[in-house]
């Protein structure tokens, strides 16, 4: 038996996580020649803002290899979740449900 309380994850910041694993799994696919990752690509793409700024604070989840190492961090606020490259003008803004509701998310949500 063990003390230490196991964590779960936040509502607040589902969408975050979900993006980031999503990217990870695009970034997989995209190195294995998988076509279907310009799927995910085309898709985020709609959500590019030239002039986003990112919020304060820590971010949320973040894709390492993300921007040729500089990664992309992941914030939730406001029942949207930001993607913010580190030294980048702009960035992506994603709604929240459109997260929740897109059709790969059944592909990179863990099975029951």
């Amino acid at each position: 038996m063990t003390t230490v309380v196991t964590p779960f994850l936040r509502p607040r910041t589902m969408g975050a996580r979900l993006m980031a694993s999503a990217w990870a799994a695009y970034y997989a696919a995209l190195w294995r020649g998988d076509p279907a990752a310009s799927d995910f690509a085309e898709w985020l793409a709609q959500f590019w803002e030239p002039t986003l700024d990112g919020p304060a604070g820590a971010p949320d989840a973040r894709n390492a290899l993300a921007a040729g190492g500089r990664g992309i961090e992941w914030f939730e606020r406001d029942e949207c979740v930001f993607g913010v490259i580190p030294g980048s003008q702009g960035g992506y803004l994603v709604p929240r449900a459109m997260i929740l509701e897109h059709p790969w998310m059944t592909i990179v949500a863990p099975a029951a």
